[in-house]
C-alpha cells in the first residue's frame, strides 16, 4: 500500500509540472520547443531525486516526533482479525493477561496517553509502543511464511517499540484455524530444544540464557532467582528504578547477542533480563523474566520501565 500511495504521488507532482509547465512557458512564448522540454526533463529529475526525498525525510521526521509525543500504546489481544471468531491465543511463562495489561497501564500512565486492545491485523505505525502479552506465544497468520512476524518486524524498522517477555517468538498459534500453539522450529540438540532456532535469533540475533543439562539432566532450569542491577548508563534510558534487588529471569538476553542496550542486568552481566534490541528505526524490547503475577516484582518493573520510556517520550531511544 506504502508503495502504491508513494507512486500515486510521484505521479501527481510530475503531472502538475507538466500543467505548470504548459501553462508557464505558453503564457510567455506560445507553443513550447524540445529545448524547453529538455528543461522540464532536469526540472523533473530534480523533483524526483533532490526535492521529494527531502520532502519525504520532513514528513517521517514530523511523524515520528509526533509518535513519541503523543504515544498510542497497542495490547495484542491474541487474535488476527476478531476475537469473537477465533480461537484464544494460548500464553507461556507469564500469568498477566491482556487485559490485566491494559488494567494496569492505564492505572499508571497519563490520561492522555491511549492504550488499546488490537488484533495483529490492525498492526501499523500510528502505534508508539505495541506489547504482546502472551510470552512465549505470538497469533501468526501464516505458519509457514510467517506473515505477521515480518509485519511485527516491519513495525520496528519503521520507528515502532514491540514489547515481548520470556522466550519471545518461540512458538507461533494460527488462532483462526488452530486451538494449540506449536514450536516455530522443532530441533533438538542431545534431546533438548536448541534456542537458536527461534524467530527471536532469526530475526533479532537475539541468544538467551536457558536451562542446563549435563548427561540428560537438568541441573538448573528456568525460571530462576537471579540478583540484578544497573548502570548509571542503563538509567539514561530507564530512569531511575524503584524496583527489588532479585528477579525471576526466563529467557534472558546474553552478552553473545550482537547488538543491544542494557536496561537491567544480572550481577556479574551474566544476562540482561531487560533490554532493546534495535531493528531499523526502532526496537525490540525484551523482557526475559517470568511474570508470575500482576503484583510481583518483574511485572511492576516493566511497567516502571515501559511509564518511563513514555513519560520521557521515548528521548533517548
Amino acid at each position: 500500500m506504502k508503495k502504491i500511495l508513494d507512486d500515486l504521488f510521484i505521479s501527481l507532482i510530475i503531472t502538475l509540472v507538466i500543467l505548470g509547465f504548459n501553462s508557464f512557458i505558453g503564457s510567455f512564448i506560445g507553443t513550447p520547443k524540445w529545448h524547453h522540454y529538455i528543461f522540464a526533463l532536469i526540472v523533473l529529475f530534480l523533483v524526483k531525486w533532490l526535492i521529494l526525498p527531502w520532502v519525504w525525510k520532513e514528513i517521517k521526521a514530523i511523524k515520528n516526533w509526533a509518535r513519541k509525543k503523543f504515544s498510542k500504546i497497542g495490547i495484542l489481544n491474541g487474535s488476527i482479525f476478531d476475537p469473537a471468531k477465533e480461537f484464544r491465543c494460548q500464553k507461556a511463562w507469564t500469568n498477566v493477561t491482556a487485559s490485566m495489561w491494559n488494567s494496569e497501564l492505564k492505572r499508571n500512565l497519563k490520561t492522555r496517553k491511549k492504550i488499546q486492545m488490537i488484533s495483529t491485523s490492525q498492526i501499523d505505525d500510528s502505534f508508539s509502543l505495541i506489547i504482546n502479552p502472551f510470552g512465549d506465544i505470538y497469533p501468526e497468520k501464516n505458519t509457514k511464511s510467517h506473515e505477521t512476524f515480518d509485519e511485527i518486524k516491519n513495525f520496528i524498522k519503521q520507528g515502532g517499540i514491540f514489547v515481548c517477555t520470556g522466550g519471545a517468538f518461540f512458538s507461533h498459534q494460527d488462532t483462526i484455524h488452530l486451538q494449540e500453539s506449536d514450536w516455530v522450529f522443532k530441533r533438538t540438540i542431545n534431546g533438548v530444544q536448541s534456542l537458536k532456532e527461534s524467530l527471536l535469533y532469526y530475526g533479532f540475533g537475539v541468544e538467551t540464557t536457558g536451562d542446563v543439562f549435563v548427561n540428560g539432566r537438568a541441573l538448573m532450569q528456568e525460571p530462576t532467582e537471579v540478583e540484578i542491577y544497573q548502570k548509571e548508563e542503563d538509567k539514561i534510558y530507564t530512569g531511575n528504578l524503584s524496583t527489588a534487588t532479585k528477579i525471576k529471569r526466563f529467557r534472558a538476553l546474553i552478552p553473545q547477542t550482537s547488538e543491544y542496550i542494557p536496561f537491567i542486568r544480572e550481577k556479574n552481566d551474566v544476562s540482561f533480563p531487560v533490554a532493546a534490541v534495535r531493528l531499523g528505526e526502532g526496537y525490540l524490547l525484551h523482557a526475559g523474566i517470568y511474570l508470575e503475577s500482576v503484583r510481583s516484582n518483574e511485572f511492576k518493573l516493566l511497567i516502571e520501565i515501559i511509564k518511563n520510556l513514555v513519560d520521557s517520550e521515548f528521548k533517548n531511544l
